[in-house]
């Protein structure tokens, strides 16, 4: 399943889904200079197509990586394909990319189960 988000900045109002608030560990893993380069953030945003996530690092937008996670209301750690949408500083908004039906089934009970964001 492969799910695409605007790349522009919209508002809580134009999003295509609902934004909730999480804080997990996650590992993002990318390309830089030819070399597989990986980092530790927090992620505290998710929604159905996409996640928001604090990434120490420099990472050009445009950029495919790896992310692994355990989300909140899910044992196993999932492993998926995300794309950088935006970036200011180290916050990082990630679009998922073509999403198993297992990541997908773990990022909605996730979205159903967690706070909100306005």
């Amino acid at each position: 399943m492969e799910l695409h988000m605007s790349h522009t900045d919209q508002g809580p109002a134009e999003r295509r889904w609902s934004r909730h608030k999480i804080d997990v560990r996650l590992k993002v893993s990318f390309p830089h200079h030819g070399n597989n380069n990986s980092a530790f953030g927090r992620a505290n945003s998710l929604s159905r197509g996409g996640i928001g996530a604090y990434i120490p690092c420099t990472i050009p937008v445009g950029t495919t990586v790896s992310l692994e996670l355990t989300f909140p209301y899910s044992a196993k750690e999932a492993r998926l394909e995300a794309v950088i949408r935006t970036c200011d500083g180290f916050r990082y908004g990630l679009e998922f990319m073509r999403l198993s039906d297992e990541v997908q089934e773990m990022i909605v009970k996730n979205c159903s189960g967690t706070e909100q964001l306005q």
